[in-house]
Parts: C-alpha cells; structure tokens; sequence
C-alpha cells in the first residue's frame, strides 16, 4: 500500500494506491459512518448519478491484511487523471462548485452534511465533475453551522466572483495560497462601487470584516476574565435555504465577452485550407495505430485535435495556457453526457510545481501521468523564442515523460516566428530545422514527417530511443 501523500488532514482515513486501484482506509469511527452513510438511499443515487466517485467497502483479505491499522478499507473507482483548481477555466471552477453544493443540500435534506468545502474534493471524469471524498460526509448535529462556509468561500466563491466581476486571473492566486483566496485579501482587490454586487457584499465584503475583527478580538481572548460568546446556532433548515441561495447565485454568475488571439484561433491561424488538412491528416495517420491509455494535448488552443485524438485513447488531456480559449474548449464538451476529454489551464513555460507541506501534498504537473502520446504542435516556437527556454532542453522536457511524440515545429521563415522575433534581442540565429532534427535525434528516432505551409513548418513522430537517458529519471 502506497499512501496518497495529500491525504493526512483528516484522522479518520487515510487513501491508499496498490497496483493500480485506490482504496482508503477508516478508523473505528470513520467505519460506523460509512455503513450508515453507505445504506442511505441519497447517497447511492448521488453515485448512481455520478456525482460522487463509486466507491464499495472493501472485502478481499489479500488487500485487508496490508492495512491492518485500520477498521475498514474502501475501494474507490480510479480517477484517470488528477487536477487541481487552480488549473481549471472559470466555468470549470463554477461547475464543481455548483456539483458540490448540490450534493451539500442533498445530504441537509437528508439529515447529513459535509464537514469541509475544498475544493480539492473535486475531480474529472472527462469534463464531468465528481466528488471523490467520501469521508468528508457526516450526520447534521442539531444547531450547527456549515462548517464548510469559510473554506467553499476561500476555494470556489470568492475566486468566482473576482473573475465574474474584476476579470481578474485567478489561477496564479489560488496556486500560490493552496487554502483559497484569503476574503482580506481578495477585498483588497474590489472596487468601492463592486462591493454591493451580487454575492460580493454578503461572501466577501462581510466576510473579509468579521474575519478582521476577530483578528482584533483574540488579544482580547487570551484574558480569561473576557467572557466568551456563545456560537451562533443553526437549524438544518437555515442551512439548506443557505446553500440553495448562494447556489441559485452561483449558476448566475457569467464571465465577461470577449476573445483572445488563441480563443478565436480557429479563424486566425495562418494555415490555408489545404496545409490545415494535410496536418491533420497526418496526425489522425499516427494516432489511430493503436489505443492510447493517456494522451496529452500541449499548447491545445481550443481543442480541435485533442477532438481528433479522443476516438483513439481512453483519456486526453488538452493543456494551454489561454484560459478563454480552454473555456471554449470546456463549453463546448458540455452538451455531451459522456466524454473523455478534459481541458486544463496551464503556462507550459511554468507548469504547475510540487506543493504544500514538504512538497508532497500536490504534485506536479510532470509527475501526476504517464502520457503514451503527446501532441506538440505549433507550440516549441513560443517555448524557445517567447520564453527563451533553449531548444535541447524543451525536447530533454518532452522526452522525460517517454512518449511518443507529434510535433509540429514552426520554422524560422514562418511569419508567426518572424512575429515573435520582431521585439526580441536575442536573435535566436540557432533556431532552424537542421538544428532541431540534430537535438532530437539525440532522444528520439524520428520515424515520419512532412512539410506543412509550403515549407515553412514540418511536422514529426518522434519515439524515444531506446536506452537514451530520460532526463528527469537521471535528475
């Protein structure tokens, strides 16, 4: 048994790995809570409905003995891919916190609630949110509070709202403070006029000046002769009427208009119809050889071939940077009821780093999949000339994870190339198809290509070489 390295906060479980299935394990207390919970008829539509992940008690003695610490061991289905919030596009952020209000009022109806509002309870089946802790239910106490309130705020709504109202880009704050967005903070970041939108007053404004005056009042709390006051008391109803309000406030919420180059780069690219087809064509030529378990779709824009790609895996992965044009990507998946692409925001140039406590607690980007294929096409000019990353070393990065690879490389005559040269010091004289065939010839074998836009950029399958050094195996 592997244990799962963010999994530690709460003491009645603990999620485990072995040999490709997920498990968790429950103490004595944990134990009576699930059986309770687990025969409820609310809870198994929840899973029957997908919203949260299957999850059976598990019986095989081969996998109980090795976690012998604990009363129980339960078997999750497997997610395929695991992400973070801070890499979701805003409508992302706003179906998950939609998901997971829903599933809060539909335990309040049923004389239970859910003890945390993370954000990281949330994963994706394809583009479909589901709720994978089951832990975190536990039956409502008589009086008491969402205790959840601050946390749902710090993860989901107040980022939410900065977005919706400001266009403020939120994934650098939340991938910086792995708790949410601090309501102090976030006011810092508001207008006077915004303060009495929807949601703003009551969430954040509010929130942000109670929270400061009980910053105030814990000086006041270390005298003993201060008395103390009572908690305020909460009924189950009260909760509910709660949650429903800001939900019905949350499906209100909308982005502001607008495109980016990469948003609308379905009618702004440079490629003619016929250089267009022949690139797909010879994508769609090597992808559907076989049945790929994990593709990766870097620098996807809107998702035109991470589309192509998904009769033939089993999970894609389409990663860019442009949040809007990931969004375009997300909105348009929606309408399907199954799916296994899943659309995520990420700078490849600062791709998303091991955090939290000793680094373990959220992996990164590099270490959370194994891809079979990778798709790189018309992104390596912005790494090597945009970012200034040498070329040796975004091929040395492609070809740690040891895959195979599609790349489109944009020659130097390209006038995207010469765009991006155009306010750049450093002449990047290097940047040429003799060099790039020569650096990835060191790692891969390159089995086809072919020219696209008349020359200007070709297009690669490269296979890591046997016996080539991974770089990252040997960092």
């Amino acid at each position: 048994m592997i244990p799962e390295p963010g999994s530690f906060r709460d003491p009645t479980n603990r999620v485990f790995y072995h040999d490709g299935e997920v498990f968790r394990g429950l103490n004595a207390d944990g134990t009576a809570q699930w059986h309770e919970l687990s025969q409820t008829g609310f809870f198994r539509k929840l899973v029957a409905d997908g919203a949260v992940i299957g999850t059976d008690t598990e019986t095989r003695e081969a996998i109980t003995a090795q976690a012998p610490e604990w009363s129980a061991v339960l078997c999750h289905e497997r997610i395929p891919f695991v992400s973070y919030y801070y890499e979701w596009t805003f409508g992302m952020l706003r179906d998950a916190a939609l998901l997971h209000l829903d599933i809060l009022a539909a335990a309040l109806e049923n004389g239970w609630t859910l003890k945390d509002g993370s954000a990281f309870n949330v994963q994706w089946r394809g583009h479909k949110p589901v709720f994978i802790d089951v832990s975190s239910f536990e039956p409502y106490r008589d009086g008491d509070a969402w205790f959840g309130y601050r946390q749902f705020c710090m993860m989901f709504l107040i980022p939410l709202l900065l977005k919706a109202y400001r266009d403020i880009d939120i994934a650098p704050l939340c991938r910086s403070e792995l708790e949410g967005i601090d309501p102090e903070a976030a006011l810092k970041l508001i207008s006077k006029r915004d303060v009495f939108r929807r949601g703003i007053f009551t969430h954040l404004y509010l929130h942000a000046r109670l929270q400061a005056r009980a910053r105030k009042a814990e000086a006041k709390m270390a005298d003993v002769s201060t008395p103390s006051k009572s908690p305020i008391r909460q009924t189950r109803i009260t909760n509910l009427h709660m949650v429903r309000s800001i939900r019905a406030m949350v499906a209100r919420l909308a982005r502001k208009g607008g495109d980016t180059v990469w948003s609308a780069y379905e009618t702004t690219h440079s490629y003619d119809d016929g250089s267009l087809a022949e690139k797909k064509s010879f994508v769609e030529t090597h992808v559907r050889d076989r049945r790929w378990s994990l593709v990766y779709d870097l620098g996807s824009n809107t998702g035109a071939f991470a589309q192509l790609c998904r009769a033939h895996a089993d999970c894609v992965i389409a990663v860019d940077q442009d949040e809007l044009a990931v969004d375009t990507l997300y909105r348009r998946l929606g309408a399907e009821q199954t799916g296994n692409i899943t659309p995520l925001v990420m700078p490849l140039g600062n791709v998303s780093p091991n955090q939290g406590w000793r680094g373990r607690e959220r992996t990164s980007f590099d270490s959370r999949g194994k891809p079979e294929l990778i798709l790189c096409l018309a992104l390596i000019h912005h790494l090597v000339i945009s970012a200034n990353i040498p070329l040796p070393q975004v091929l040395q990065w492609l070809r740690s994870f040891g895959a195979t690879v599609v790349l489109e490389f944009v020659g130097p005559e390209d006038e995207m190339t010469l765009r991006l040269l155009r306010n750049k010091r450093i002449a990047h004289s290097d940047y040429t198809f003799a060099r790039f065939e020569a650096e990835a010839l060191k790692l891969f074998d390159i089995v086809d290509q072919a020219p696209l836009k008349q020359g200007k950029r070709r297009i690669y399958l490269l296979r890591p070489t046997p016996g080539a050094i991974e770089p990252r195996a040997a960092a």
